[in-house]
């Protein structure tokens, strides 16, 4: 769990450093969001939880029969290629998530 107070710059330099293996998951807590980062290395899949829905950040390739397999939590599941994501992708959202800015993003909107 990423600590409310550390900077934009710090959240990225934690997720850069997540291989899919043994780093394989971050959590940032924002307000009264939950924004989840799993995989690592070049395929990551991003989550962000609010109290009336659940939000996935949805890829370039929106391939649904496609799955990948990637380790999320030490745990390897396998995701809809839809949801992969490149560190450029989480970078925007963060970036909008976290600051304000407009950034052209797909989101799956899942309600609660």
């Amino acid at each position: 769990m990423i600590e409310h107070h550390a900077s934009l710059e710090t959240c990225l330099e934690i997720i850069r450093r997540m291989d899919g293996f043994i780093r394989s998951q971050v959590t940032i807590r924002y307000m009264e969001n939950i924004i989840t980062i799993g995989g690592g290395s070049h395929e990551f899949i991003v989550t962000v939880e609010t109290n009336t829905a659940i939000h996935n950040l949805l890829g370039p390739l929106e391939e649904e029969d496609e799955f990948v397999e990637i380790t999320v939590g030490g745990q390897a599941c396998e995701f809809p290629q839809k949801y992969i994501v490149s560190l450029e992708l989480i970078e925007s959202a963060l970036l909008q998530l976290l600051e304000g800015t407009t950034a052209e993003l797909n989101w799956e909107i899942i309600d609660k």
